[in-house]
C-alpha cells in the first residue's frame, strides 16, 4: 500500500533527516551502534537480570520489589535522556513475593520454584506423606486413592492443560500441596537440563493447595524412591501476599518524545517489565532495547511529528490470583482504564517482547491490515534482518500487544525467539546469555524504519488485507449447515462483498492522494480501525485463547452440538459419533478429564459476566457450554431427555450465532459508509 513512486522519496527523506541533524549529531544507526558499543543495553541487562525477590532464582512479579527497582530505574533512565513527562502509572495487582521453595525428602533438599498466583504453605511448611498422581487427572486421582491431609506428586502435562486445572482436582480431594515435576510425555517445556525449574502464570486460585516444582532431576529420584515405598516430605514455600484489595500495586512507567503536530496522534512502543526467573529474553532484552531505541532518537535529534509514547508495562507475565485472564494486566489498564481515550489516537502500538535470540528470525504478528505494510518494510531492510523474517496474524493473546488491539489500536509484535528456546522459555535456564547482543542492535535500527513510517504520511492499513482475512474465515457452507439464519448471512455476505470492494478501491487509489489531504484521510481510517479492531477480535477458549473472529467459537459449538443430534436422531442412532461430536466442542475434553465440580468451576470464571474477567471481557467470550451431563447420560446408555437438552442448547448457541453474525454486517456496513465518505472517493481534489 505505501510502495508508490509517490510516496516512497518522501518517506525516504523523513527516514534520513535524522542523519543530516545538526551540531554534528549522530545519526540513528550510529547512536545505537554507540551505545551498544559503550556496553548500554548490556549494563541495563545486567542489571535487571540480578534483581529478584528469590535471591537464589531471581522472579520479579507484578508489584514486588523487584519489579519496582526495574520501574524505578526505567524512570530514571526515561528522564536522564530528556524524554518528557515521564511518569509511573498505579495498576491494582495482586502481589506475590516470592522468596524459596524446596522440598525435603529423607534428608535430601530439592530447591524447587513456583508458578504465580499460589497461596503459600504454613510458616513450617507442609509434612505428609507424598503420593504420586501421574497427570493429576481425575482417573489419575481414582487410581491413587485417599489423598486428603497428603501432598500429590503430579506430572506436568501443559500440552494438556493449564496448571490449575490438576491443583483444583487436587483441592477437590482435599490435598494439603502440589508438587510438580517434568515428564517426557509431554516434553515442550524446562527440557534444556535435567536440573532445570519451571514458572509461569498459574490460573490458580488462593482455596487450592501451595505449589511447587521441583527439576526433572529431582522428580525421577523421587518417583524412585516412592517405588521402594511410602514417602513422607516436607513442602516450604515462602511468599509474602498482599491482595489488590488490601493495596497491592504494580507501576507501569511511561515517558514522551514529544511530536511536531498538535493533531492528539501518537505511535505507542512497549515492553514488559515483570519476569519469572531473570528472563534475559523475555522481556528483559526488549525493555532494554526500548529503552535504546529511546535514547538514541534523542542522541540523534531525531523529531517525530506525532508523539512516541514509550510505555513499559507491569504485570505482563500475571497480575491477578482467582482469575482465567490473569495476565497482560499492566497493558489492560493501561488500554481499558488510564488510557481508555488512545484508540483512535495511536496510529500504532509496537510492541517489543522475547529478544533476540541466537539464529531467530525476526516475527511480527500484526492484525491483517499491517501485513503488507510489514512486508514491504522488510524486503526493503534485509540488512536488519540477517536470521530471516516471520510475518504472522492475526495478534496473539499471549502479550501485550492483544489488548490495545482489542481496544481499538493496531499493532504489530516483534520477536525473536526459536523453537529450541521453548525448552529453556520460563525456566531458570534462560539468562542473559540467549541474547546475541549485534543482533538486538540490528533490530533497533529496524524498529526505529518502522516506527519512521508509521509517523508520517498515509497510515499503511490495507483494509483490503482485513476484508480478504474476513472473507477466508467466513465459511457460508458451514454457516448454512448451522442452520444460521439464510438472511443474515445474505447480510453478512452482502455487507463483506461491498466492503471488500470499498477497501480494494482504497487500497488502489491511496498513491494519488494530495499531501494537503493525507490527513483527512488518516483520521477516517483510525476511525475504522478502532471500530474493527474493537469489534473483531474475539478469543476462542477452547483453542487455548487464540485470535478468531466473533462467531467462529460460536459456530464452532453450534456444529458440535448439531452432529451429536444428527447422530443420535438417525434411523440407527449412533451413541459413538455422538460423543465424538460432543467432546469437539467448547472444552468438554477437560469436562473429560477432570471431576465434573472442578470442571464447572474452571468453565464459571470464563464466563462473560464472571467478576475476575478483567480483560477476558474485550474478547467476545461465548457463554460456557456445559454438555457433560449429555455426555455422561449417553456414555451411561441412558438417553432420556438429551435430545431435547441438546436441542435447548442448540437453541441457543443459534440465536447467538445470529446476534454476532449481525453485529458483524452492521460493522462491516458502517465501515463501508465511512470508507466511501472519504475524500479519496471525491473527484474535488483530482
Amino acid at each position: 500500500m505505501r510502495s508508490s513512486p509517490f510516496l516512497v522519496p518522501l518517506l525516504l527523506t523523513a527516514l534520513l533527516a535524522p542523519a543530516c541533524s545538526p551540531a554534528g549529531r549522530p545519526s540513528f544507526d550510529q547512536a545505537v551502534d554507540k551505545l551498544f558499543a559503550q556496553g548500554y543495553p548490556q549494563a541495563l541487562e545486567a542489571y535487571f537480570c540480578s534483581l529478584g525477590t528469590s535471591p537464589a532464582l531471581g522472579f520479579r512479579w507484578a508489584g514486588t520489589s523487584a519489579e519496582r527497582a526495574v520501574g524505578d530505574r526505567v524512570a530514571a533512565e526515561m528522564k536522564a535522556m530528556g524524554l518528557s513527562n515521564v511518569r509511573l502509572e498505579p495498576v491494582p495487582v495482586d502481589v506475590f513475593e516470592f522468596e524459596e521453595a524446596s522440598l525435603t525428602v529423607a534428608g535430601r533438599r530439592m530447591t524447587a520454584s513456583t508458578i504465580a498466583g499460589v497461596p503459600p504453605a504454613p510458616p513450617d511448611g507442609v509434612s505428609a506423606p507424598i503420593v504420586y498422581v501421574k497427570g493429576g487427572t481425575a482417573a489419575d486421582f481414582d487410581a491413587a486413592g485417599d489423598v486428603s491431609g497428603r501432598l500429590v506428586l503430579i506430572d506436568m502435562k501443559m500440552s494438556s492443560w493449564w496448571f490449575c486445572l490438576p491443583a483444583f482436582e487436587a483441592a477437590y480431594r482435599k490435598a494439603a500441596g502440589v508438587v510438580c515435576t517434568y515428564t517426557p510425555d509431554d516434553p515442550k517445556y524446562y527440557s534444556v537440563d535435567d536440573k532445570a525449574l519451571g514458572s509461569f502464570d498459574g490460573q490458580y486460585d488462593l482455596g487450592a493447595p501451595p505449589w511447587i516444582y521441583v527439576s526433572r532431576r529431582d522428580g525421577d529420584w523421587l518417583k524412585s524412591q516412592l517405588g521402594s515405598g511410602p514417602v513422607t516430605a516436607t513442602m516450604v514455600l515462602k511468599e509474602k501476599v498482599t491482595l489488590a484489595r488490601d493495596g497491592g500495586v504494580a507501576y507501569n512507567v511511561v515517558g514522551e518524545l514529544p511530536g511536531s503536530r498538535g493533531d492528539g496522534q501518537m505511535m505507542l512502543m512497549a515492553a514488559h517489565q515483570d519476569a519469572h526467573f531473570r528472563a534475559g529474553a523475555d522481556d528483559t532484552a526488549a525493555l532494554v532495547n526500548m529503552l535504546t531505541i529511546a535514547k538514541s532518537m534523542q542522541a540523534s535529534g531525531y523529531r517525530p511529528k506525532r508523539t512516541v509514547v514509550f510505555l513499559a508495562t507491569a504485570g505482563e507475565e500475571f497480575g491477578y490470583t482467582d482469575s482465567y485472564y490473569e495476565w497482560i494486566i499492566g497493558a489492560w489498564w493501561a488500554a481499558t482504564r488510564a488510557h481508555a481515550d488512545w484508540a483512535g489516537r495511536v496510529r500504532a502500538l509496537i510492541n517489543l517482547e522475547s529478544m533476540a535470540v541466537k539464529e531467530a528470525p525476526l516475527a511480527l504478528r500484526s492484525n491483517p491490515e499491517l501485513k503488507p505494510w510489514l512486508e514491504r518494510l522488510a524486503s526493503e531492510y534485509p540488512r536488519f534482518l540477517p536470521n530471516g523474517c516471520e510475518f504472522l496474524t492475526p495478534v496473539n493473546s499471549w502479550n501485550d500487544q492483544w489488548t490495545f488491539t482489542a481496544a481499538g489500536i493496531p499493532s504489530v509484535k516483534f520477536d525473536a525467539t526459536t523453537p529450541e528456546y521453548e525448552a529453556l522459555y520460563h525456566s531458570d535456564y534462560e539468562t542473559s546469555d540467549v541474547v546475541d547482543w549485534p543482533y538486538l542492535a540490528k533490530i533497533a535500527k529496524f524498529v526505529f524504519r518502522a516506527a519512521g513510517e508509521m509517523d508520517d504520511g498515509l497510515l499503511p492499513y490495507s483494509l483490503k488485507a482485513r476484508a480478504d482475512d474476513l472473507a477466508a474465515a467466513l465459511k457460508t457452507d458451514k454457516l448454512e449447515d448451522s442452520r444460521a439464519d439464510p438472511e443474515t448471512i445474505s447480510r453478512l455476505e452482502r455487507a463483506l462483498a461491498a466492503f471488500g470492494r470499498a477497501a480494494a478501491a482504497l487500497d488502489a487509489r491511496t498513491s494519488s492522494i494530495p499531501a494537503d489531504r493525507v490527513e483527512e484521510v488518516n483520521g477516517g481510517l483510525l476511525a475504522i480501525e478502532k471500530t474493527i479492531n474493537s469489534s473483531f477480535t474475539a478469543l476462542s477458549p477452547a483453542d487455548d485463547d487464540i485470535t478468531v473472529y466473533p462467531h467462529q467459537a460460536v459456530l464452532r459449538d453450534a456444529r458440535g452440538i448439531d452432529a451429536a443430534l444428527a447422530a443420535l436422531t438417525a434411523i440407527k442412532p449412533a451413541p459413538a459419533a455422538a460423543l465424538k461430536a460432543l467432546g469437539g466442542t467448547y472444552l468438554t475434553r477437560l469436562g473429560l478429564a477432570f471431576s465434573y465440580p472442578v470442571y464447572q468451576k474452571h468453565i464459571s470464571r470464563l464466563d462473560p459476566g464472571f467478576d475476575r474477567i478483567h480483560w477476558g471481557a474485550q474478547g467476545h467470550l461465548p457463554k460456557p457450554l456445559d454438555v457433560m451431563p449429555q455426555y455422561r447420560k449417553i456414555q451411561s446408555e441412558d438417553y432420556t431427555g438429551v435430545v431435547a437438552e441438546l436441542e435447548a442448547k442448540q437453541r441457543m448457541l443459534l440465536g447467538e450465532l445470529n446476534e454476532r453474525l449481525e453485529e458483524m454486517a452492521v460493522v462491516l456496513e458502517w465501515a463501508t459508509s465511512r470508507i466511501e465518505a472519504s475524500p479519496i472517493f471525491s473527484a474535488s481534489w483530482r
